[in-house]
């Protein structure tokens, strides 16, 4: 939890039992950066049940309703693209950690999906193999560079237009997580609005989803000097917050339609 510069600053020969004095003990930097190790690995050791509530709920009402199929893939492969990103770049799992427990578990809900809107066949297999091999050829730095055409940046770039010819396999694997979590949250945001109800979206889930943004954003802030990671994790403060704000104004017509579907699976378990 304590950095080796922080110990060799706040301590004498790094023993915890010979600080250094008293303006060592309360150096800033270190104690920001002590904070937001004890956060990243809080955060680490929490997620491992952040999404336990989603899935006891799909379980428990034996539905998936309400969950767009581009919401449960795109989720998965987002946390495929981080864990394989901070993985390749060497980051401290203190900044990250929690992205590896929630690509677990949403692989879990992906079998749920499946299993619940067409069975665990073939189309299951070809699913989840597609997440197998797009995290083998992660790791591996398999991902190609992408040119880019020099209208679409030139605007932005102007002073460095080299930067507009390719742009690094490893940096779009970098970006890839913020478009796709665009690509998961906006359609699942949208359908709330349309349907005027969130379906089976827990909002303990999304809940801690959204605290944990705000979290993330200091260990960022503090531990990683990289703005990429950085935009991703606004963008998902931004959306997740967006969630929680769907999940609060459409509760009264959530728990209606919640209620409407449990009569209706009674009434047909109840017919002869």
């Amino acid at each position: 939890v304590i950095p080796p510069q922080c110990m060799d600053r706040m301590f004498v020969g790094g023993s915890l039992m010979h600080p250094a004095s008293i303006d060592a003990l309360f150096d800033v930097p270190c104690l920001k950066l002590i904070a937001s190790k004890v956060i990243g690995y809080t955060m680490f050791a929490a997620s491992a049940a952040v999404k336990v509530p989603q899935i006891a709920r799909f379980v428990s009402s034996g539905s998936v309703s309400g969950i767009s199929s581009a919401y449960v893939h795109l989720e998965l492969t987002s946390t495929i693209f981080s864990c394989c990103y901070n993985t390749l770049m060497g980051y401290p799992i203190s900044t990250w950690g929690e992205m590896l427990n929630i690509c677990v578990q949403n692989g879990v809900i992906l079998v749920i999906y499946y299993h619940f809107t067409g069975g665990l066949g073939l189309k299951a297999a070809l699913g989840v193999g597609f997440h197998v091999a797009t995290a083998y050829c992660l790791l591996h730095d398999m991902l190609p560079d992408m040119q880019l055409p020099h209208v679409a940046c030139e605007p932005v770039l102007a002073s460095l237009p080299s930067a507009c010819d390719v742009l690094p396999g490893r940096q779009l694997m970098a970006v890839m997580p913020t478009l796709i979590v665009l690509g998961s949250r906006v359609p699942q945001i949208a359908l709330n609005f349309a349907q005027g109800h969130t379906g089976q979206l827990s909002v303990a889930t999304s809940a801690l989803f959204f605290l944990g943004n705000i979290a993330r954003l200091f260990t960022t802030l503090t531990e990683v000097n990289d703005p990429v990671l950085l935009a991703g994790v606004l963008v998902g403060l931004l959306l997740n917050g967006t969630l929680v704000f769907q999940l609060v104004v459409f509760r009264a017509a959530t728990a209606r339609y919640t209620q409407e579907g449990r009569d209706g699976r009674s009434k047909k378990n109840k017919a002869p």
